[in-house]
């Protein structure tokens, strides 16, 4: 993936259905972001917790990358996605940075 300050934050909650996690039950996490990357997409962060839904920090050049390299590997058949452009991304591995300005 190119130089990530070319890219737009995205975060996108995703609504499963049983059977992705059948079917990624043995998965690793280094071979599920592997699967969820592309030359203008990646998951950088994935939250998960006991509901029917769960939370993904995506970088890409647009909405649509994202939608299509879930496509891309069939995943859109497994779970509805919204994702949401993020026009601020803060890290506290920046703390000088200006965040509303």
């Amino acid at each position: 993936m190119g130089n990530r300050q070319e890219f737009t934050a995205f975060l996108a909650i995703h609504y499963y259905k049983k059977a992705y996690f059948e079917d990624n039950k043995d998965i690793t996490s280094k071979e599920w972001f592997a699967s969820v990357e592309g030359e203008k997409v990646k998951c950088i962060q994935h939250w998960l917790g006991d509901q029917d839904f769960w939370f993904c920090h995506w970088i890409a050049e647009s909405e649509n990358q994202i939608h299509e390299k879930l496509e891309a590997i069939g995943a859109d058949k497994l779970f509805l996605t919204m994702a949401q452009e993020m026009g601020v991304y803060a890290t506290s591995d920046e703390p000088n940075k200006k965040l509303y300005s």
